[in-house]
């Protein structure tokens, strides 16, 4: 900041000399004179002043006999007298701070942190559709508003703040870590337990409800495993009263997946050649201003592209951005998988299929697949075992119970 107050108000590079220059740089502090980069040498100084102090300087000097020289002149009025004679680059100067000041009015950045549950993608389409989005006029954006509409769209989302600091947006969100099916929504609604797949109950742990199925159960989908009925009998084993409360559980059961997968003979492998350039290009809002310089002269290429967003200062950024792309030229060459390498290509796309398994919290006990040859393709199936929550909820079936044991009869004839 201090750097670019000097600027703005210009300063010069002067040499000192004469018979107290010592004496000269005490008066100049007694009077409030700033000096900087202060350098001796063998008959004065060297130092940098600002313009408004620099016209002060003429009764110190002549008071301390001494003598200064301009070196270089430095900042935008020196700069302004440079190019006084240059009107088509005043008015470029112009229409920039009007262009940076219009656009200091919309929202060119967004930034979400804390997100878990919930993607970074839907955040911003959320956004889009509370017309608060990549640029948007931050005028019309209320981020309390913001903030409330964020907490009632996803129930996950227990805590939220949404502010603008210049031309970017900053999302922050604290999610509730718990499972997904015990932030559900509160109503009025009992639920029962029901199976979401078949499969053999291994672990059970009831909180509230009554359980209908045991460990070691065999299920089928749909099935019910605990109620939200609740019977509560009278000393003759009879029910008197039915309560009914939402089921609560744990439940696990060995399950066991299809697993199939099929992909061809040969394949199509892409060769670097070792040719390569790069090209740089400027997307401004949807338009992409391209390099007419460069040119593709590659049949066959693959791209990696980087891009990065034009900002002042870490919080004005601009809907400008500059995109660096390594075009690399390639060979596509067809291949026949052998017998050995269609073993590797199946055991990592099964390891890919257990790796989205065990991310959702499955745990893997056991597989059994084997791989054959069909009419030019490779054909892998097989079943594999895992432990995994079976728990679905369903709305329970509320009856009225009547019992003519609770009826008064008269018997008095």
């Amino acid at each position: 900041m201090f750097s670019l107050i000097k600027y703005v108000q210009g300063y010069v590079y002067a040499e000192l000399t004469g018979y107290a220059p010592e004496r000269f740089l005490n008066l100049c502090g007694n009077h409030d004179i700033l000096i900087w980069n202060l350098k001796p040498h063998e008959d004065g100084y060297y130092f940098c002043i600002s313009v408004a102090g620099f016209r002060r300087l003429k009764p110190i000097l002549r008071k301390t006999k001494t003598r200064i020289r301009v070196i270089k002149r430095y900042g935008l009025p020196f700069a302004l007298f440079r190019y006084r004679g240059r009107k088509l680059f005043a008015c470029g100067i112009l229409i920039c701070i009007v262009l940076l000041k219009y656009l200091s009015g919309f929202i060119w950045n967004i930034e979400v942190n804390g997100n878990s549950y919930l993607s970074e993608e839907t955040v911003l389409d959320f956004l889009a559709e509370e017309e608060a989005s990549f640029g948007s006029p931050i005028r019309k954006i209320s981020c309390e508003d913001l903030e409330e509409a964020l907490r009632s769209r996803y129930d996950e989302v227990i805590w939220t703040s949404i502010q603008i600091f210049g031309t970017k947006m900053t999302v922050d969100i604290q999610e509730n870590l718990l499972p997904a099916e015990q932030y559900e929504k509160q109503d009025d609604t009992v639920y029962d337990i029901v199976a979401a797949k078949d499969g053999v109950i291994s672990e059970m742990i009831t909180r509230t409800g009554t359980p209908v199925a045991a460990i070691g159960a065999e299920v089928k989908k749909g099935d019910l495993l605990v109620s939200g009925r609740i019977e509560i009998e009278n000393d003759d084993g009879e029910v008197a009263e039915v309560l009914y409360n939402s089921a609560d559980a744990d439940i696990v059961a060995r399950v066991s997946y299809t697993y199939r997968d099929v992909f061809d003979e040969t394949y199509v492998e892409s060769v670097p050649t070792g040719q390569s350039f790069v090209d740089y290009q400027l997307m401004v809002g949807d338009t992409c201003i391209k390099n007419p310089f460069v040119k593709n002269g590659y049949e066959e290429y693959s791209v990696t592209a980087e891009s990065s967003q034009l900002h002042v200062t870490d919080n004005f950024y601009l809907p400008v951005f500059l995109i660096k792309s390594t075009c690399t030229e390639v060979v596509k060459t067809e291949k026949t998988y052998d017998k050995n390498q269609a073993k590797v290509h199946a055991a990592e796309n099964l390891a890919q299929f257990l790796a989205d398994l065990e991310e959702k919290g499955i745990q893997i006990i056991g597989k059994n697949v084997m791989i054959e040859r069909k009419n030019g393709k490779y054909v892998v199936t097989g079943t594999i075992d895992v432990y995994e929550s079976i728990v679905s909820k369903t709305p329970t079936d509320i009856t009225n119970i009547t019992s003519e044991e609770n009826q008064t009869t008269d018997e008095s004839d």
